[in-house]
């Protein structure tokens, strides 16, 4: 079926119904799998809070610096990859197949590709991020002069020109948050793309051009889908803990794999991309 949010929408709940269970299983296994972090996030603001109140225990910052630590790791080694088990199992529910508890462990069978996708991912947001804050820093520095804001800022410290560099930076700044969101939709599917088992495609830049040309002319689209997924599950959350979790959180899931797979399935998309990797040529004798 060709893509498009309205068949996203339309064929998704009969899909949910079918794995609901399972796809309810798996949130649950990666809603406890993240308690140790919240329990740590917690930790790190009360001792932060404490080294306000007290700036003279210098243990506290260590013991601050060690829980961010260990929340790193635990995000890379543990909830990256069940968070990409996670979505192969919405995946799964999307093509009509029955999920598995085990597949939740996908991700680690994928795990050095699944990593560099995710670290290429935030390369390539961070890129406009940095060009904001360093242009849009020109702009001001060459235009108003950063003294001005030493002793707090009164509208008389501003000409018309520093107000004209104040507006430049500004449209600048919401320029690079654009082109930051449209490389995020853009890259949205490369970490499906990196536990998808149909998919010969290898190494994280490999799955990030794919999900770069599976997604061309769909972004707009492929936005409004996730805002509105987005909605449906704040929506079930404010209603109630339990609907987000066997409701909310599922269905998106399917959603997900869903958009994916029809885009996947486009035009004979997969037997072109397929045939890219997985034949390379090769002159070592048979």
């Amino acid at each position: 079926m060709e893509y498009s949010f309205t068949n996203v929408w339309g064929q998704s709940w009969g899909m949910y119904k079918k794995s609901w269970l399972m796809l309810t299983a798996g949130v649950v296994i990666y809603l406890v799998a993240s308690i140790p972090t919240q329990i740590s996030n917690l930790a790190q603001n009360g001792l932060l809070f404490g080294q306000q109140k007290n700036p003279d225990q210098p243990a506290w910052s260590a013991i601050s610096g060690g829980i961010g630590c260990f929340i790193l790791i635990y995000s890379i080694f543990v909830l990256l990859p069940l968070l990409a088990g996670l979505i192969w199992m919405g995946l799964r529910a999307a093509r009509g197949q029955t999920p598995m508890i085990g597949d939740i462990l996908r991700g680690y069978r994928r795990f050095p590709t699944v990593l560099g996708v995710v670290v290429l991912m935030y390369i390539l947001a961070l890129i406009p991020v940095i060009l904001a804050l360093a242009v849009g820093g020109a702009i001001i520095f060459f235009g108003v002069g950063f003294e001005v804001f030493k002793d707090g800022v009164q509208q008389q410290d501003f000409d018309s020109f520093s107000k004209a560099a104040l507006l430049g930076a500004g449209a600048w700044t919401f320029v690079c948050i654009i082109v930051m969101y449209w490389i995020g939709l853009r890259t949205s599917f490369s970490l499906l793309v990196a536990v998808d088992e149909s998919i010969s495609a290898r190494g994280p830049l490999a799955c990030i051009e794919m999900s770069w040309k599976m997604t061309r002319g769909r972004a707009l689209s492929l936005l409004g889908l996730f805002i509105t997924i987005g909605v449906m599950t704040l929506a079930t959350l404010f209603a109630c803990c339990l609907p987000v979790i066997g409701l909310g959180y599922p269905l998106a899931l399917t959603m997900y794999g869903l958009a994916y797979n029809m885009l996947l399935n486009r035009d004979g998309f997969t037997d072109q991309y397929n045939n890219q990797f997985a034949n390379p040529p090769t002159d070592a004798p048979s």
